[in-house]
């Protein structure tokens, strides 16, 4: 019986449904554009912020320079650096100055004053956003096009270089760093607020949204109630009707002229009427049951004799179908011994490999341990990081990227540049060689390297354990699928794509002998068969035209749609470039036990058992042939 209010439920869940899309909207959309208003909001604060620092920066640099050109024109360089060391002192944003002569050799440096007379380098201040200041350098107003609006993420510190002339000529160039955290800490502060007020309005929404369904709820679950109490209570006497209740045709209740009370007027009439027809149906059916009866033991003697005809047929016509296939199978057995053995040969060797390099890394962990360089440790990560299963190449291409990368080693002056070349090559990295040169400093990046290779081997000889291992897989999986039976004898959606492609899987041994082959598959829909039998056609066929071309020359298989017609039918054509039927042979093919091949090569029974296979699922089967060309079609309709 219908679940009472089964109607009322859908009518409440779609209406709440379209309230809640619309809540969900209204929310995010109400969320997103508050996120971005203090999104806006927090960037123009912080290009003010930045505008302030630069400017204060402009300000007392250009004080500053002056200042450092009038002591250095006075020869009084002890008084100056005392007073820029007290500056750098008072102002808390300035981490420290530095003032250059024309050879870049550091004269004063207020926070290290070690490091005087020493040759300055923007390297040795990582971290900081340098900008070059003159006479033309203008105020900035916009922050966020310019490498100084992304200094919060990539910068703790911008530091300003500015010419220093004396007397018309350079001198030198005054460098003032400014600290960045203040600024961040701000901008930190500021995030955390709008985060917060997200928050709360994301509660609000949520509050307010939960408050309006839940009002929705209760009106539409009244309206709803309503609504569809007249057809819930015609339901309930439609289902006593369909359980033979004739007596609901005198309780139908027409109260309204809409459309269920016309419904419920035309229920009460089609009960009445059904009633009439079920007492006339009832005395039809005591006389054709008599007939029946009389009819019934005729055909049962008659459909014992059959069925025993049938089973007697059908088990003969199996036991030759399943001797074919096991013959084929049998032909197979040999090519797929050698297919296994060599994944299994490739895992051998990987698992030896992966031993030796194991225990070769280990005896290079007391290096790795005891290294304090930090551009060691940098390489030694860069490398395991970057590093892939080793590319497949041809010798030749091994030696032309050996040779490439030996030639930029060289050109840098890396030492034993082909040992380390081969070990790029091995982890994959041979095209990658400029991006390693920056990470090759000190004594130890030969070890480093060697080191790094041997912990990758271990991963690439997983790698090709790995593959080995699907390659078996796919051959015994394949293999299995040959060998399957349909449960219960009943037909099964399959791709025919699929199973061509098992059986070339089968046959791999022997097409690598010397045959080429060509697939032309198009995208099929699933077709109800009896895939173990059109797997044993697909064997014949293919493993004829192999024996036909001597296992050399080109095997072409072709799928395809064909919609024409009224019902839409698969085609699948398997060619070969043999020597051909003779024309003189070609109405024989079909027969049983004719074979033109050599004796203990065939039975004679193949082609037979295939158009009989094909016929059983309403299809056919032909060919054409000719010297150099032929070609077999099999045509299966979507429905049979």
């Amino acid at each position: 019986m219908t679940s009472r209010g089964g109607i009322r439920k859908k009518l409440v869940t779609v209406m709440l449904l379209l309230v809640l899309s619309v809540l969900v909207l209204l929310s995010y959309w109400q969320i997103t554009a508050q996120k971005e208003l203090l999104q806006v909001e927090l960037h123009k604060q912080t290009n003010l912020l930045l505008e302030n620092l630069h400017s204060r920066a402009l300000f007392q640099a250009d004080q500053m320079k002056r200042k450092v050109e009038e002591e250095i024109a006075s020869f009084r360089l002890f008084e100056l650096t005392s007073s820029l060391t007290e500056i750098t002192r008072q102002n808390e944003e300035l981490e420290f100055i530095i003032l250059t002569d024309h050879d870049n050799n550091i004269v004063v440096h207020t926070a290290d004053a070690s490091r005087q007379q020493t040759e300055y380098h923007d390297g040795d201040y990582p971290d900081r956003l340098i900008l070059e200041v003159d006479k033309s350098t203008p105020m900035r107003q916009d922050w966020s096009d310019t490498k100084v609006g992304q200094a919060l993420q990539n910068a703790k510190a911008i530091q300003y270089k500015m010419p220093v002339e004396v007397g018309n000529r350079r001198w030198g160039q005054l460098i003032l760093s400014y600290s960045l955290s203040k600024l961040q800490t701000e901008v930190n502060r500021s995030e955390q607020e709008n985060a917060a007020v997200i928050k709360g309005h994301t509660i609000r929404s949520l509050i307010t949204a939960s408050s309006i369904l839940l009002i929705t709820f209760l009106i539409i679950s009244s309206l709803s109630k309503r609504l569809s109490a007249p057809i819930i209570r015609l339901t309930e006497m439609t289902h006593r009707l369909s359980k033979g209740d004739f007596s609901v045709a005198t309780q139908v209740q027409v109260n309204d002229d809409d459309e269920v009370g016309v419904l419920s007027r035309q229920f009460s009439e089609m009960a009445i009427n059904l009633e009439k027809a079920y007492h006339d149906l009832e005395e039809y059916n005591l006389l054709l049951e008599r007939k029946v009866n009389e009819r019934t033991q005729q055909l049962n003697l008659r459909n014992e004799e059959l069925v025993k005809a049938i089973n007697d047929l059908e088990e003969s016509q199996q036991q030759l179908v399943h001797s074919e296939k096991m013959a084929a199978l049998g032909q197979l057995v040999a090519s797929i011994a050698h297919e296994i053995n060599t994944p299994l040969g490739a895992i051998q060797a990987s698992a030896g490999n992966a031993t030796k390099y194991y225990t070769a890394y280990a005896n290079s962990l007391d290096m790795l341990f005891h290294t304090s360089q930090q551009h060691d440790q940098a390489l030694f990560l860069w490398l395991l990081h970057n590093a892939r299963p080793m590319e497949s190449l041809t010798t030749r291409e091994e030696r032309s990227a050996k040779r490439k990368a030996t030639q930029v080693l060289d050109e840098h002056n890396i030492q034993r540049s082909a040992d380390i070349a081969e070990m790029l090559i091995d982890m994959g990295l041979s095209h990658e060689v400029e991006q390693l040169l920056p990470f090759i400093q000190g004594d130890n990046y030969v070890d480093v390297i060697q080191s790094a290779h041997q912990l990758t081997g271990i991963m690439r000889s997983n790698q090709t354990i790995y593959s080995a291992t699907a390659r078996a897989s796919k051959i015994v999986f394949a293999l299995k699928n040959f060998a399957r039976q349909d449960q219960f004898g009943e037909k099964q959606e399959s791709d025919i794509n699929e199973g061509i492609s098992t059986v070339l899987v089968l046959y791999s041994g022997l097409l690598k002998q010397g045959c080429e082959v060509v697939k032309e598959f198009d995208d099929l829909p699933l077709i109800p068969c009896h895939a173990d039998e059109l797997n044993q056609v697909w064997t014949n066929l293919i493993h004829n035209a192999l024996q036909a071309m001597d296992y050399k020359g080109t095997l072409t298989l072709r799928s395809r749609l064909d919609p024409a017609g009224t019902c839409p039918q698969i085609v699948v054509q398997i060619e070969d470039t043999g020597h051909g039927i003779p024309a003189d042979l070609q109405h024989r093919v079909w027969e049983s036990f004719f074979t033109t091949k050599e004796s203990g090569e065939g039975s004679g029974l193949g082609l037979g058992i295939c158009k009989r296979i094909i016929e059983k699922h309403s299809g056919r089967l032909f060919f054409e042939s000719e010297p150099g060309r032929t070609v077999f079609t099999v045509v299966l309709p979507l429905q049979t």
